[in-house]
């Protein structure tokens, strides 16, 4: 192979283009490039009110809706010095994991499946493998089913909002989630099973990992960013000093680097970085599939993808329980919140906008508003599927919002593909054209990119 042309690569989210020319075993020209056009959100945001910016930025993505929904809306609540309950923090977090039971299920048996198993698409398996198939669609139904239960419907949450939830789920709802996702269990071992038989490049580019970090939890929701190599864990809120963005010629997403290097967000580096929070049916799973809390091969993201299936179903169980237990009196029969029992559904004013003494300063960032003295300014992240993702905005005293600041994970994954298929291109010379397309796009898709969120 000299030359490798993929225009509109198959089976992943968006539009991207790969060219790589070797010449005598020396790289002339690899070029990945995003052609999805540039959607201006974080321009359409601004002039809003507070109220209106999770349910535009929810439009980012239909699969992670549910992480701009809940990372707008704690950026926008850290800017006004909200503080939520621990049931709302709980139903949020649920609700967030309702995206991975989603997009992991999605990703890994009709996009990335199909490349291990000899097949164009995931269609053939209803013939083949109805059982395997049935398995993809059952964990599927239940992410759309926990999402549509907490956030009122499967596809842009609808029901939370600032400071709280406009309708609570009921014990009852909460109880069969829980008794569902308890047998997802056992599906999603499987899963991990399936994916541990497929055979994987050796490919080790040592690159740097980076994810949300909390003492004795998985962070999906929370404060602070660790990197693994770099060795340190920051505050949410200095994301701009620690991730750089820079546009390229050609392409219509920007590349991100930490400390004048690409790194990884996604399923791998969470693993990596919090391989002793995973619950213990993960870590079963994990050793059954040979996975090490060393390994570092982008391939095996598709696998850490399904030990996080297994763990999010056991996670997501407890929280229901949880949820179950604790039910506001107001929630009982009906599904409307009281402000008793939880935090009020917000409403802009002049005097929730005005700075207090209750806001946290390590909240606070710096996004490219108009600088006025009553603005305020915050801060926030959730692990998407794909991997970390930051909304930061800045609100004046009238509860409009001036700036407004998104970087998706797949804009942080891209210069770390590229430098990937930089290192991966030289092996690909000898091998067969149609081998070596297989062999990038398996990389590609193991990265699971969005690229429509990436031009945001």
């Amino acid at each position: 192979m000299t030359k490798l042309t993929i225009h509109h690569i198959a089976r992943i989210e968006g539009h991207g283009n790969v060219e790589i020319d070797i010449s005598k075993g020396e790289i002339r020209r690899l070029e990945l490039r995003v052609v999805e056009p540039q959607r201006y959100f974080e321009s359409l945001v601004v002039g809003r009110r507070v109220d209106e910016v999770p349910l535009i930025v929810s439009r980012i993505c239909g699969i992670c809706s549910p992480n701009h929904t809940i990372t707008a809306l704690r950026a926008l609540e850290c800017a006004l010095g909200i503080e939520v309950s621990e049931y709302v923090h709980t139903l949020r977090t649920l609700l967030v994991y309702g995206s991975f039971l989603q997009n992991h299920a999605t990703h890994l048996y009709l996009l990335s499946a199909p490349d291990y198993v000899g097949l164009p698409s995931a269609f053939p398996l209803a013939d083949s493998m109805p059982d395997v198939l049935a398995r993809a669609l059952e964990l599927k139904r239940l992410g759309n089913d926990l999402c549509a239960v907490v956030g009122g419907r499967s596809v842009h949450p609808a029901t939370a909002v600032l400071g709280g939830f406009t309708a609570l789920p009921t014990r009852r709802e909460l109880t069969r989630l829980s008794g569902r996702l308890r047998l997802a269990v056992h599906d999603a071992a499987e899963t991990a099973a399936l994916f541990k038989s497929f055979a994987y490049p050796d490919f080790h580019p040592h690159r740097e990992f980076l994810a949300l970090s909390a003492a004795g939890d998985y962070a999906i929701v929370g404060d602070w960013v660790r990197a693994l190599k770099g060795g340190w864990t920051r505050p949410v809120s200095e994301y701009r000093d620690f991730i750089c963005e820079r546009e390229v010629e050609g392409g219509n997403a920007k590349l991100s680097e930490t400390d004048g290097a690409p790194f990884m967000v996604g399923a791998l580096a969470r693993v990596r970085l919090n391989w002793d929070e995973l619950k213990p049916s993960a870590r079963v799973a994990a050793s059954s599939a040979g996975i090490r809390p060393g390994d570092d091969n982008p391939y095996l993201n598709n696998l850490c993808q399904a030990l996080e299936l297994v763990d999010a179903a056991e996670r997501c169980a407890e929280m229901c329980d949880w949820l179950a237990d604790n039910v506001p009196a107001a929630a009982g029969t009906g599904r409307e919140l009281s402000q008793k029992s939880l935090a009020e559904p917000l409403r802009p004013s002049s005097q929730n906008l005005k700075p207090s003494s209750s806001a946290k300063p390590e909240a606070l960032n710096q996004v490219q508003g108009d600088g006025a003295p009553g603005n305020r300014q915050g801060a926030a992240a959730t692990e998407a599927p794909r991997g970390t993702l930051y909304h930061s905005y800045e609100v004046n005293e009238s509860g409009i919002v001036v700036a407004g600041d998104v970087i998706t994970p797949t804009a942080q994954n891209l210069a770390c593909l590229e430098a990937d298929l930089r290192l991966l291109a030289p092996t690909l010379a000898d091998l067969p054209q149609e081998d070596a397309v297989l062999r990038v796009e398996q990389l590609i898709r193991a990265y699971d990119p969005c690229l429509s969120c990436a031009v945001h």
